[in-house]
């Protein structure tokens, strides 16, 4: 699809390949906008060019986020990222650690060859099943669920859970300490059937390794030969100054998720994540930046943007469980109608923050 796209829209020509952007650095102005005139941008080809804007898109699933256990393992480990196939389970005792949409993927290949699966978490999560009622699960949302209080969808997704797969801890897993929506929730064909049937034993946090072994918080210790961490990614702008823009924590204070409000004429593209693809999102993001750029929108002015922020921030914090992972959480259809009234111009009205209700204009 990404090929086809480029290809049909001219973009191949216009990819510098195999070439790493080693610096971003602004070029200040006493008359520009936020007190930058550009963007000096160095890369390993050995040039510098300077740009008016900048689209920062390199994403935030590729550095991944190693968990630190104490003590020493003598078998094989490896982060989710560097999970190819199941083979590396075959007639081995194996444990994933995370129950995001990779670890319980990953567990559920282990089964198929492995001698024992054990699935290891900090916390009970919600597990929503990939169809329902006979359709996708995504395709149980639609455009008016931007419309809805949040209070509401909630208790329509509870309803629709618990009537197809009941709860989590009636199925094997530990109770969730949220309701549902109140953290990313995980979606899983075959998770709950597996751990139904014992080929999955659920474990809690790792609090040691002990050479060929791991001690879990509830003082049980396990045989394990290979450990694979699903424990998640932090966003890296290696390119960036951290006084420019600190990526620490994946806290990222942006208008619209978005703009950060005083570099003018530099923008990040899909540092967000939602329950459905994050593609369409991005490219709604990407349209309304290309709209602000050829004048077809506006920003809001610094004040505004940045009371947006401070009320986002606030909306995410009521809403989430407090983790890095939902620092970039957002609403798929409350975010489409968000992009939507900033392309119109309205995105700077009072009380449309991703989280709050969404009247239509």
């Amino acid at each position: 699809y990404f090929d086809d796209f480029a290809d049909t829209f001219g973009l191949r020509d216009r990819i510098t390949f195999g070439t790493e952007v080693l610096s971003v650095v602004p070029e200040p102005s006493e008359h520009g906008p936020v007190g930058v005139a550009g963007w000096m941008v160095t890369t390993s080809d050995g040039r510098t060019r300077r740009y008016r804007h900048v689209l920062v898109a390199n994403g935030h699933h590729s550095v991944p986020r190693l968990p630190q256990f104490p003590g020493e393992f003598n078998g094989e480990i490896l982060h989710a990222h560097d999970y190819l196939e199941p083979g590396i389970f075959a007639g081995r005792r194996g444990l994933v650690v995370g129950v995001g949409n990779s670890g319980m993927d990953i567990a559920c290949d282990a089964v198929t060859s492995a001698r024992e699966v054990f699935l290891s978490t900090r916390h009970g999560v919600h597990v929503i099943p990939k169809y329902a009622f006979g359709r996708p699960v995504d395709q149980l949302s639609g455009p008016l669920m931007a419309h809805v209080p949040f209070r509401v969808e909630r208790l329509v997704y509870e309803a629709l859970i618990r009537a197809s797969v009941g709860r989590p801890q009636d199925r094997g897993l530990p109770e969730p300490d949220h309701r549902l929506l109140g953290a990313h929730p995980s979606v899983s064909a075959d998770l709950l059937d597996r751990v139904g049937h014992g080929d999955i034993v659920m474990k809690p946090d790792v609090t040691g390794l002990e050479g060929a072994a791991v001690r879990f918080a509830d003082g049980s210790v396990e045989a394990i030969d290979v450990i694979v961490a699903a424990t998640g990614y932090r966003v890296d702008l290696p390119f960036l100054d951290p006084s420019l823009i600190d990526p620490s924590g994946n806290r990222l204070e942006l208008y619209q998720r978005v703009v950060p409000v005083d570099l003018a004429g530099l923008y990040l593209i899909g540092f967000i994540q939602t329950v459905g693809s994050g593609i369409p999102l991005y490219e709604y993001q990407a349209e309304w930046v290309a709209d602000v750029l050829v004048g077809r929108a506006e920003l809001p002015s610094e004040d505004e943007m940045r009371r947006w922020i401070v009320r986002d921030a606030q909306d995410n914090a009521r809403r989430y469980v407090r983790s890095d992972r939902h620092t970039m959480q957002v609403d798929y259809w409350k975010y489409i109608a968000a992009m939507k009234r900033a392309r119109s111009g309205s995105g700077g009205l009072p009380g449309v923050g991703l989280l709050r209700r969404v009247w239509p204009l």
